[in-house]
């Protein structure tokens, strides 16, 4: 009796959707072929994902002339990937050289109007050793990831300038999970420089000890330093190899010129086996860019899954 009621069930609910006919009406029933190939592609599609992941310095955003929160949105949501024919669209930001909360914010509510989902920002403290401040935010939009925790690192030693932010994340489709380092590098002079960078080695490998359930850890940001710097040694040489994607130059001169390769994504090869891609994104106009966005262009990832692999 249970299993011919389920069976009346199931039978209505699909005659519902448009996906049986005859059902319940004393003919046999028969399936509407095109519409059942396009419910299989669909929950396919829902077993499967792509997170696409952007890194942007914003140049003291939030601060006087700094404000283009629409402007910011579109450079996200129409300009994600190489070219100017990639599809548009984004589903995690992570940011530097936050000023205040209201700017990363503004920028989720443009985002919003933009792209017609819901996005939620979550911003750090103002982080600094003197008056000058920065914090570090991320944005994401519900429908394809969530946030579910995020931290300052614990700076013992005051090692750090600007100690990372480390955001637990999570697609919502595929189940897979992520640990992301978030970190501006202190400019300051070569020696400062080096030693930061020294230590995120130890930052990186402490996340990913921490959680033996993800092993997925990708540092991001704004580092201040190609990535073929031997600088690197210390992070390179953790077990498994840990490596880097886009070196492109990302800083602008006021004239718009590309200059350094201070963006970078960097992670264990051997563990991230969700990584497809990765580059630097598109900009139209770079003079236009630098004169109203930032110094910096955004580097984007892609990471496809289709269950969580940790």
């Amino acid at each position: 009796m249970r299993r011919l009621h389920l069976i009346v069930v199931v039978c209505a609910a699909l005659a519902g959707a448009g996906f049986l006919t005859g059902c319940g009406d004393g003919t046999d029933p028969e399936w509407e072929t095109d519409d059942w190939d396009s419910w299989e592609e669909d929950q396919a599609v829902a077993a499967t994902s792509s997170l696409r992941v952007l890194s942007w310095n914003l140049r003291h955003e939030g601060w006087s002339g700094e404000t283009n929160y629409a402007e910011d949105a579109a450079q996200i949501w129409n300009q994600f990937g190489a070219s100017a024919s990639s599809p548009n669209g984004c589903d995690l930001v992570f940011l530097q050289k936050v000023m205040y909360p209201e700017a990363a914010d503004g920028i989720a509510e443009a985002l919003e109007a933009l792209s017609g989902v819901t996005w939620i920002a979550e911003v750090t403290p103002a982080i600094g050793r003197s008056t000058y401040k920065e914090a570090y935010a991320v944005l994401y939009r519900t429908d394809r990831a969530d946030v579910e925790d995020w931290w300052v690192w614990n700076d013992t030693g005051d090692k750090f300038e600007r100690e990372p932010m480390i955001v637990k994340v999570r697609d919502v489709r595929s189940g897979a999970d992520y640990t992301f380092i978030n970190w501006h590098t202190i400019f300051g002079s070569t020696t400062e420089r080096k030693a930061e960078i020294a230590q995120i080695s130890k930052v990186f490998g402490s996340v990913q000890a921490a959680d033996p359930t993800d092993q997925d850890v990708i540092l991001l940001g704004d580092h201040n330093a190609p990535a073929t710097s031997t600088w690197w040694t210390p992070l390179m040489s953790l077990t498994p190899a840990v490596g880097w994607k886009v070196n492109d130059p990302t800083t602008l001169n006021s004239s718009g010129s590309y200059a350094s390769a201070y963006d970078h994504f960097w992670f264990q090869a051997s563990y991230l086996t969700e990584f497809s891609s990765a580059g630097r994104d598109y900009v139209a106009n770079t003079q236009n860019f630098v004169t109203n966005l930032s110094d910096h262009v955004p580097i984007w990832m892609k990471l496809y899954s289709t269950a969580d692999t940790d």
